[in-house]
Parts: structure tokens; C-alpha cells; sequence
């Protein structure tokens, strides 16, 4: 068994409901409201699930002895930085502006 894991952050599972504009905009007021209230509602619980199961497993590591290491600012940004050729990769097919909304993102937080 290895001795321990580096904890990068890189990814996170949440739950994720994705649809077009169109058909978003396509739906009646009322349906829509009621339907966007259900998955909010929806959305926070599975998140707080996920997020539940991910502290059992870490505390799991931590009591079967293991190391969770975790990475500095400099060792993250230049995880960051070797990662970018993979984003110019994918701008073309899911979009260079949902790549900036991610980074923006992630920058804020």
C-alpha cells in the first residue's frame, strides 16, 4: 500500500445538470421556475453528499496511517502552468469561453 497521497484539487465531483438555452427558454415561466427550484434544491444535496464522502475517504487515509500531502501556491500554480497546453487543446471543441469562465473561477476561490 502507498504511503500516502498529494492532494491536488484538481477536480471536483459535484452533481451537474446541463441543457441548452434554447430549451431552457423554451419552457413556460412556471415550469421553469418550479424546475430550476428543484434543481437547486436537488444540486446542494448531492453536492453535500459528494462532499460528505470525500472527508470519510480522507479521514480513512488519515487513520489507516497514511500522508495526505498537501501542495504549496508555487507547487499548485505550476501544476497550473503545465496544464495549459491541455486547455488550448480543448478550446475549439467546448469553447475558450467556458475555459476562462473555469479559470476565472477557480482563481476566486
Amino acid at each position: 500500500m502507498q504511503d500516502g497521497i498529494t492532494e491536488t484539487n484538481h477536480g471536483i465531483i459535484d452533481y451537474l445538470v446541463v441543457t441548452s438555452t434554447e430549451f431552457w427558454d423554451g419552457l413556460p415561466e412556471d415550469v421553469r421556475t418550479q424546475l430550476k427550484t428543484i434543481v437547486d434544491e436537488v444540486t446542494t444535496q448531492r453536492n453535500a453528499e459528494s462532499t460528505a464522502v470525500d472527508l470519510q475517504n480522507r479521514q480513512y487515509i488519515l487513520d489507516t496511517g497514511a500522508v495526505i500531502r498537501e501542495l504549496s501556491k508555487e507547487q499548485r500554480a505550476a501544476w497550473v502552468d503545465a496544464m495549459k497546453p491541455v486547455w488550448e487543446q480543448f478550446a475549439g471543441d467546448i469553447g475558450q469561453d467556458v475555459i476562462d469562465t473555469a479559470v476565472s473561477y477557480n482563481a476566486s476561490n
